[in-house]
This record gives structure tokens, sequence and C-alpha cells, in this order.
């Protein structure tokens, strides 16, 4: 992904998305093992990957977001749209893909990239 310039490895869209698939799989095994009536030893040895796969993927949004931030840009800068594009599908994502939040998306984007530099 290129911002003003600047690489942003893309590598790392792509292990936060993996690792988001992840920590929800993990969830829904956990969810699924609660619906029955499962040993305690069961339970928490499936608790203990779904926190494993939360801190990974807690790291890998920690790592996205160090590189998506920059310094501020000027106010006559001009922003780049892909990287507003790129940002808008990462907070649409974030949020669970909800129906119809395109616009707010954009714009919270828009905002995110200015105020970051990226």
């Amino acid at each position: 992904m290129t911002t003003s310039g600047m690489q942003v490895d893309g590598k790392l869209p792509a292990a936060y998305r993996a690792t988001f698939r992840e920590y929800s799989k993990q969830l829904d095994g956990l969810h699924s093992l609660l619906q029955g009536n499962p040993a305690p030893d069961r339970i928490e040895s499936v608790r203990l990957l779904v926190e494993k796969a939360r801190v990974a993927h807690n790291a890998a949004r920690d790592r996205l977001a160090r590189e998506l931030v920059r310094p501020p840009l000027p106010a006559h800068a001009k922003v780049d749209d892909s990287h507003i594009r790129q940002t808008a599908q990462l907070l649409w994502e974030v949020a669970g893909r909800p129906e119809g939040s395109a616009e707010r998306d954009w714009k919270r984007a828009e905002q995110l990239v200015r105020t970051s530099g990226a």
C-alpha cells in the first residue's frame, strides 16, 4: 500500500485479517463448546486458545496501526484517496462489516488519514 509516497507493508493488513479470522474461529469454537456440558479442563484448554488468538490479533492490529500513523499533514496537502479507501475498509472490517456504513467509514477514514499525515 502506498501513501503519500511512503510504502506500507502489504503483509500487515493481510496479517491483521488472518489473525482476526483465527480469533473469530476460536471464539466460535468456545461458544459451540459451551452449548453442551463440557468438562472444565476442556473449557480451559479452548479458552487458552481463544486468549492466544486474541493476543496475536491485538499484536497484528497494533503493528498495522503503528505503520499507518504518520505526522499530521499540512492543511493544504492533498490526501491520497487509495489510503482513505483502505483505511475505510479496515474501519468497516473492525466494526464487523455493518451494512450502510460506507459514508460514515469514508468520512472517518478521511479524518484519520488527514490527522495522521499518512
